[in-house]
């Protein structure tokens, strides 16, 4: 009895969402690597709603009292699993610079690897700010770079100019204002876990 009611409340809708923007991901790689406008804007769909859940689940977790260890792991996985799949795979079609990626990425493994590492020591650290602010960055400027490559409807070329022009360098824009937040989260967060010791408390935020 006790094991069902763990089971129930592991898998609550904010984990549910966060799973779902998980099994998202190999569906939007599939779509951009068709390279055809229908697939780039079902790609790019598919990503905003990923994006949405990515807000939607830590506020309806905080809304709903639906907080679990679970998700506190499972929901900046998801984030990380999608931003860097969908930044590695439009890198290899030239969209996104390579060097931008690769720091992105490999931030994502250096932080994720200590979270995990204190983990196991029983210290949460929580994302920052900073942090934060980088994954909504890196969700708005891919969403620009996948728009500016779909041709718009014709009733749109008014508002939406067709090709790789404006669009994309505001969705690069965007990646590079995420990438020094990246750097200096990243910083932020090693400073914390690396400094002696609080005797306040446990936890560590960065």
């Amino acid at each position: 009895m006790n094991q069902k009611d763990e089971k129930t409340s592991v898998w609550t809708l904010p984990n549910r969402l966060s799973m779902l923007r998980i099994l998202f991901i190999p569906a939007i790689i599939l779509l951009i690597s068709f390279q055809k406008d229908a697939y780039l804007r079902a790609s790019s769909i598919l990503f905003i709603i990923a994006g949405i859940t990515d807000g939607l689940d830590g506020w309806l977790a905080r809304r709903l009292s639906m907080t679990t260890k679970l998700g506190l792991y499972l929901d900046p996985i998801a984030d990380k699993l999608l931003v860097s799949s969908v930044l590695i795979t439009l890198s290899v079609y030239g969209l996104v610079p390579l060097w931008v990626t690769i720091v992105l990425v490999c931030r994502e493994f250096l932080i994720n690897g200590l979270r995990s590492f204190y983990a196991v020591e029983g210290v949460t650290i929580f994302p920052s700010f900073a942090g934060k602010l980088k994954t909504t960055l890196q969700i708005v400027g891919i969403s620009f770079i996948l728009f500016s490559h779909v041709t718009p409807a014709p009733s749109f070329h008014y508002i939406i100019p067709a090709g790789h022009g404006a669009m994309h360098q505001v969705g690069l824009s965007i990646i590079y204002a995420a990438l020094c937040f990246s750097v200096y989260s990243a910083y932020c967060y090693t400073r914390a876990i690396f400094r002696p010791p609080r005797p306040s408390g446990s936890d560590t935020t960065a």
